[in-house]
């Protein structure tokens, strides 16, 4: 717009003001000033904006004051924002006494439907030197790029540059004989997608799939929790979508799901691949150990409850003893918790323990006036009838430790 200097001027000059309503005081009163035609604002990557040094929900709360305010001063009218980025409107303003971040329209950006896709095609057959062929080579060839990607934006241009550069490198020239064959086609385009997306290099370095990792893996969810819903979606089970949900919301931001009537899928074939289900063992925490303030505890090995300051987690109550429980990690992603002969006991789910018992998730344990709940997304085999105990050499070495 040309108002640089006019907004800086400003801006030096109301250093009175926070950095917000400098802000909005200069789309105010020098923006919509100096332009008479409607002005929109286009804010991205808005998950990074929260780390900007100032109260990020003043700055989205004077967003939707700037809306409101049209009722006052109809400039604002002329007024709009377009946030961008992978947010939900709880995310913007997230304390909980002030008014949500409620106004605006949310739009998805949805993959590329074939028909969308289909305007690839004829940068593909020129770039490819298929010019005077048949339309079902370009077409066989989209498709197979679509059947890897699921139109996927970022993806499907990514393969679909990959094909035509594969032609131009002189280290590595794609016979353009060999594209005409279905099969050979077919392989052709199987081959760059594993160089581009499913390498073990590629899953370290390729942008896309390092953001779906890391929006994962970073995520404010619980990520046990988290993969365990993903796990499901990845086994086929039925999920169904629910607006709101947080861990639903979570995938959904991750990019890493897509819903197919009503039903949460995986949204394309490489992040079936890479993100897979050897990915998910691989990043699952340890069990955990919720405690009673929500804090949780992970689960590695042996760790020990008791009054002395040496346990893992010391508990200063005289109802508890020295050394007074243990879980004990053992193979197969099981965790048995066990009473060191306690005074006053160890209780499971209410019911005291009297031998090596199997945890699972959900469990509530109880020690003196202590309360923890047992939580682990991937479970061991071991089915639980009752207390189920493990052999006598275990609980002998278990009781060992005290």
């Amino acid at each position: 717009m040309k108002l640089e200097d006019e907004v800086e001027e400003y801006w030096k000059a109301q250093q009175r003001l926070n950095p917000v309503q400098r802000f909005f005081s200069a789309l105010r009163e020098v923006v919509l000033v100096a332009r008479r035609e409607p002005i929109v604002v286009f804010i991205d990557e808005i998950d990074v904006v929260r780390s900007l040094p100032f109260s990020t929900d003043d700055f989205f709360s004077a967003i939707r004051e700037s809306y409101n305010r049209r009722v006052e001063d109809p400039e604002f009218n002329r007024l709009s924002f377009c946030l961008l980025g992978v947010a939900t409107p709880a995310d913007l303003i997230r304390d909980a006494r002030s008014t949500p971040f409620n106004i605006g329209h949310r739009i998805e950006l949805t993959d590329f439907t074939a028909e969308e896709a289909s305007v690839l095609a004829t940068g593909l057959r020129s770039s490819l030197g298929l010019e005077g062929k048949p339309d079902e080579i370009v077409t066989r060839l989209l498709e197979r790029i679509l059947f890897w990607t699921g139109g996927h934006p970022n993806l499907t241009q990514g393969l679909c540059r990959a094909l035509v550069e594969s032609r131009r490198s002189t280290a590595r020239v794609t016979d353009t004989t060999a594209l005409i064959s279905p099969a050979g086609g077919a392989t052709t385009v199987d081959q760059l997608c594993t160089e581009l997306f499913l390498s073990p290099r590629a899953r370290e370095t390729n942008d896309n799939l390092l953001f779906v990792r890391e929006r994962i893996l970073r995520s404010e969810a619980d990520l046990a929790s988290l993969l365990s819903l993903y796990e499901q979606i990845l086994n086929g089970q039925e999920v169904r979508d629910v607006d709101g949900h947080p861990l639903i919301d979570s995938l959904r931001l991750a990019g890493i799901t897509r819903v197919v009537d009503g039903v949460l899928k995986v949204r394309n074939r490489v992040y079936q691949q890479v993100f897979d289900l050897g990915w998910v063992a691989a990043n699952c925490p340890d069990a955990e150990l919720e405690k009673q303030d929500g804090d949780r505890v992970r689960i590695r090995g042996i760790l020990s409850f008791g009054r002395a300051s040496t346990n893992e987690i010391a508990l200063p109550d005289a109802k508890v003893s020295r050394r007074h429980a243990t879980i004990h990690a053992q193979d197969n992603n099981e965790f048995l918790l066990a009473d060191l002969g306690s005074a006053n006991g160890t209780f499971l789910n209410g019911r005291r323990v009297t031998q090596a018992v199997l945890l699972r998730h959900g469990d509530e344990i109880q020690i003196g006036d202590f309360r923890f709940v047992f939580r682990q997304a991937r479970t061991g085999s071991k089915a639980r009838a009752g207390e189920t105990t493990v052999g006598d050499k275990t609980v002998t070495d278990i009781r060992d430790l005290r």
